[in-house]
Parts: structure tokens; C-alpha cells; sequence
């Protein structure tokens, strides 16, 4: 995924017969907040409280020859409601609109009004079809707010520059991994590059003893070895340089991978412990040709920093709430519980099981977890997102593969009948952290329909 500057445009507002030196320094330390959010952006504007059409038109030069990618609207007072739908125009970026408390009322006049400002100019955006989130807080505790508003805002840029790999199609039977690839691009703006197993098999044939090297060390120094062969080990290998080959050709970001029934045979090894490499340095791979479970991956990672886990609910049956999700072995190894350590395995499943390396087999470490999944509407022209948390808690190597037991927040028949009789995929993307809030403000933006169960 692109890495390209993200930009803030800021718009503090207020009313001209308002402003004075309170709301100038309101202004100086709204500015100040902002480059706490996001450090690694540039912040655009804010030089001056915005009171006029003119001063706006002016602002909005400035702001498009930065080519800023959000606006924040900062209402210090009310302002007037021609300045955001002409900004909004112009630049046609998402906005953020930020409201204040009202100071404490003495008996006197109306002193600020921020609220009702952006319930004005929510109004008109809202009309105009142009997408907008909203934080309601005072100066010293709003930051939290911003910078998830800001990721929300940064992931609809990446998103619309994500490039991902499909090697080989999704498997077969598996109608779960279909994915529309135009209205993906359409809607999300991302794009697929389709690459045959062919040219993975050719190009790992032909890889650098060097490079063949590197990724067995890459491979092997952080975890066990079970029964996995030399062979096994070596081929991997030649597979990892061989995908990042396929990276730097499509400057591709992630991939979904075709992972079965023809692997093991085009290669002599399955492809899990190579998608447990490639996920664990951020190169996203989701497993059996799944292309929306590769992009949810893909926001998760996005929205927390940190790497998120492909996989299965394979039971809900557990007591005190608690199901187990699971897959066969390419989760990354970042992700093992502290008490354990990686395991390179013969594939459990490939082939009848036992045949055929190689997976990395461990259980997840514990912690608060959001689990999601995109999914297309039952009419195929949109998309809506499942959305639902957890904690993640302390998981024994309960069967073969990646096992992660969760309590869910959701009872979990609630969550049942919700997967089936809503037709969801049995894919799902687990990431560490709460993001729940920030992927309903995705889907806010990003026109999905958001189904959470909390």
C-alpha cells in the first residue's frame, strides 16, 4: 500500500462580530493538536480564523495547492454556512467537523453556538451526498478523537491505492472468495492484478541460491522445526523471494492466494509458512483465493498498526461465551503467545494430512481484539462490514494450526444467526486493539453499511 504523504487541511471557523484574542488562541492550540495526531503529516492552513466567503476562497487555494486529503472544520462559534459545501466542493475531500462545549452560561449573550454550527453544515453535506465524521469536544480532550477520525481519513487514501495480487483465483467451491473486481475498484478504489500460478511456480524455479538462503534464515530463525524437510524448507524459501519478486514487478501491496487444491503439487509444499513470512513484514496474504478477506486485513492493519490474523469461527460452543477461531498455519509469527514458540509443521490438512510442509503452527497471544469482515450486499452493488469485539484470551495449541479462543462482547447466538442468516462469509479478519468505532466511521465514509454486534 502506497506510503504517500497524507495531508490535513485545517478550517478554523467563527463568526466575525465573535472573534477575539480567546478564540485566536483557541485556534493556535487547535493547530498545535493537530500535528499531535498525525506527526507524519503535513497540516495545511490555520493561519487565521476563517470569518468570511472571501477568507475562505482564499484558504481554499491554499489548501487545494497543498492537495490535502480531509478537511477539519473547526467551529470556535458559529459561522456562516456558505464557507464548508464551497470548500467542500473544491476540494472534495472528506471533512471533519469539530464542535466545542458551550462555555459556561451567565446570563448573558449566546458566546459560541459550535454545536449547532455543525448540526447546520451537517445538514447541507448531508444533502450535497459529501462525507463527513463528526467529534464533539473541548481543546484538552480531543485529541484521541482526531487521530481516529484522521487514521479513518488516511485509510480511504491507502485504500484507493491499494494494489493486490490474486494468484490463481479463489478455490474451488469456495463462492465465499468470490470478489467483484469493478465494483471494488468502484468503490473502495482498490485495484487487482491477476497473476497466474504459472508464473510463481517459473519464478521460483529461478531464484538467486542467495536470495534462496536469506528467506530460509528469514523462515526458521524464530521458530521451531517439527517434521518439515530440507526440501520442504528450501522451497518455501524460494517461494518467499519468489511472491516478493511478484511484489516489485505489480509494485503490489498484498495478495490472495490460491492456495489449494493445486499448490502442493505445482510446488511440492503448501503455501502457509510463505503467507505467515509475507503477513509478519506487512505484505498482507489472505489464504484460499479470499480477496474482501484480504482487504479487511488490509483496514484493520490500516486503522490499528498492528498485523491482523486470517481466519475461521470454528466453534461456538465454548463456555462463558467464548468461540475459537482458527486457521491452518500462515498466521504471523508476531502474533505468538509469549509462552510458546512457532512450530514448523508437515500441512495438517494438504493432501490427507502429514504429507506435504510447510506451516507455522502456534497459538495467538491474548488481549482486547475487533474481529470484522467486508462482504458484498445480497444485490451485489455494494458493501457492508461486520464488525464485532472481543478479548482474545490465554489459547493452549488446542488443535493443529493457529487456534485463538475469544469471549466475545456479543452472545455468541446472537453472532451465529447474525453469520448465517445474513449470509456472511466465513472468512474473518482478527486484529489486536479496539477499532470498532473507527471502521464504523469507515463505513460511514466509504458508503458500507456497517452491521455491529456488541
Amino acid at each position: 500500500m502506497s506510503q504517500s504523504t497524507f495531508t490535513i487541511g485545517y478550517v478554523p471557523c467563527a463568526k466575525s462580530s465573535w472573534a477575539d484574542a480567546r478564540l485566536d488562541d483557541i485556534r493556535i492550540h487547535g493547530l498545535a493538536i493537530l500535528k499531535e495526531a498525525m506527526p507524519d503529516t503535513t497540516v495545511a492552513g490555520g493561519e487565521k480564523l476563517i470569518t468570511t466567503d472571501q477568507e475562505a476562497a482564499d484558504l481554499a487555494e491554499t489548501l487545494a495547492q497543498s492537495q490535502v486529503d480531509v478537511l477539519v472544520v473547526h467551529f470556535t462559534t458559529f459561522a456562516l454556512g456558505t464557507i464548508v459545501p464551497m470548500l467542500a466542493k473544491r476540494l472534495k475531500v472528506p471533512v471533519i467537523f469539530w464542535s466545542m462545549p458551550e462555555p459556561p452560561m451567565q446570563g448573558g449573550r449566546l458566546s459560541a453556538n459550535s454545536f449547532c454550527a455543525v448540526n447546520m453544515n451537517a445538514h447541507t453535506l448531508w444533502k450535497l451526498g459529501h462525507d463527513y465524521l463528526h467529534v464533539h469536544a473541548d481543546i484538552d480532550e480531543v485529541l484521541l478523537m482526531l487521530q481516529g477520525q484522521l487514521k479513518v481519513c488516511a485509510c480511504v487514501k491507502r485504500l484507493s491505492q491499494l494494489k493486490l495480487g490474486l494468484v490463481g483465483n479463489r478455490v474451488p467451491g469456495f463462492y465465499t472468495s468470490d470478489a467483484n473486481e469493478l465494483l471494488l475498484r468502484r468503490e473502495l478504489g482498490v485495484e487487482i492484478e491477476l497473476i497466474t500460478l504459472y508464473e510463481l511456480v517459473e519464478l521460483s524455479r529461478k531464484i538467486d541460491p542467495t536470495l534462496q538462503q536469506q528467506g530460509l534464515v528469514q523462515l526458521t530463525q524464530s521458530a521451531s522445526n517439527n517434521d518439515a524437510s530440507q526440501d520442504e524448507l528450501d522451497k518455501s524459501a524460494a517461494l518467499y523471494q519468489a511472491f516478493m519478486q511478484l511484489k516489485d514487478k505489480y509494485q503490489l501491496d498484498s495478495f490472495a492466494i490460491r492456495c489449494w487444491p493445486e499448490f502442493g503439487d505445482l510446488f511440492g509444499v503448501g503455501v502457509c509458512a510463505v503467507s505467515s513470512m509475507l503477513n509478519d513484514i506487512g505484505i498482507l496474504s489472505g489464504c484460499e483465493g479470499d480477496v474482501y478477506g484480504t482487504v479487511t486485513m488490509a483496514i484493520q492493519h490500516a486503522l490499528s498498526g498492528n498485523l491482523p490474523f486470517f481466519c475461521d469461527l470454528i466453534s461456538i460452543d465454548g463456555e462463558n461465551n467464548t468461540g475459537i477461531t482458527w486457521h491452518c498455519g500462515a498466521a504471523p509469527q508476531s502474533l505468538c503467545s509469549a509462552d510458546t514458540k512457532p512450530q514448523l509443521h508437515k500441512h495438517s490438512i494438504i493432501d490427507g494430512g502429514e504429507k506435504k510442509g510447510v506451516t507455522v503452527e502456534f497459538p495467538l497471544k491474548p488481549g482486547r481484539v475487533t474481529i470484522a469482515r467486508l462482504s458484498e450486499n445480497q444485490t451485489g452493488d455494494g458493501y457492508r462490514m461486520l464488525i464485532t469485539t472481543g478479548t482474545a484470551i490465554q489459547t493452549p495449541q488446542l488443535l493443529r494450526g493457529n487456534p485463538l479462543q475469544i469471549k466475545f462482547d456479543v452472545d455468541l447466538p446472537t453472532l451465529a444467526q447474525t453469520l448465517v442468516y445474513q449470509g456472511f462469509e466465513h472468512h474473518f479478519s482478527v486484529v489486536h486493539g479496539e477499532i470498532g468505532d473507527q471502521l464504523v466511521d469507515l463505513c460511514r465514509v466509504m458508503n458500507i453499511e456497517p452491521i455491529v454486534l456488541n
